[in-house]
């Protein structure tokens, strides 16, 4: 009870097929924090070792037995944390997990801090980052987000923030929610920059049907309709 009590941060990293990533971020975690923060691994039905690796660590390990998406797992690990504040890393060693403790002091002051992939975007795939540029185009002249980088995988905010945003994304559409409902609530969002790593593993984001999703995503929330 002590513990939990004492924690503040709770750092939530969604994970599906990572067995290759996942043990090379929870490295470097457990290197930085202290006892103000609890880590939590959503396990999104994988069929590899990312649940093994997992359980080596000293965080809590949540398992979904099929895959959900990575919005599901996100939600799920937001109910079960016992903090403050809640910060989002993936599993695939691309964002500098040393960036976690500046988003622990950024929440102090904002309701939302976002990590800025400034540096080694060559690492991201051109597609993609054709696909990122309009998305954030986009979210600023349709719904007003003002963030340079509203899809990264690095951010946290205040879990009441987050439980009041009433989120229905599922998969990789949960940034893009994210982004379009902290414009909305006005939210006062922080935002540094970063450098993005070349992923460990096998990219799961599949680029048109993904990104379709995105897109249908700004158009809904701007225009109605489900």
């Amino acid at each position: 009870m002590l513990l939990s009590m004492k924690m503040k941060n709770a750092i939530i990293i969604p994970a599906y097929k990572e067995a290759e990533g996942l043990p090379v971020v929870l490295e470097k975690v457990y290197k930085i924090i202290d006892e103000s923060y609890e880590v939590i691994v959503v396990d999104d039905g994988s069929t590899d070792k990312t649940g093994k690796k997992a359980s080596s660590f000293p965080c809590r390990l949540l398992r979904h037995e099929q895959n959900q998406g990575k919005g599901e797992a996100m939600k799920v690990g937001v109910k079960e944390a016992r903090s403050e504040n809640v910060i989002f890393i993936d599993a695939d060693n691309t964002y500098p997990v040393e960036a976690i403790p500046d988003i622990a002091r950024f929440l102090e002051h904002f309701d939302m801090v976002v990590a800025s992939r400034a540096k080694g975007r060559e690492n991201i795939p051109r597609f993609n980052r054709i696909g990122n540029f309009i998305f954030k185009c986009l979210l600023r002249y349709l719904h007003g987000c003002k963030v340079k980088d509203p899809l990264s995988g690095l951010y946290g905010l205040k879990k009441a923030q987050f439980e009041r945003m009433q989120l229905n994304s599922e998969g990789f559409t949960i940034e893009t929610e994210i982004a379009i409902k902290a414009a909305r609530m006005k939210l006062k969002i922080a935002e540094f920059p970063i450098e993005y790593s070349p992923r460990l593993g096998k990219q799961k984001l599949g680029r048109i049907k993904h990104g379709w999703q995105i897109l249908k995503m700004i158009f809904r929330e701007k225009f109605g309709g489900r």
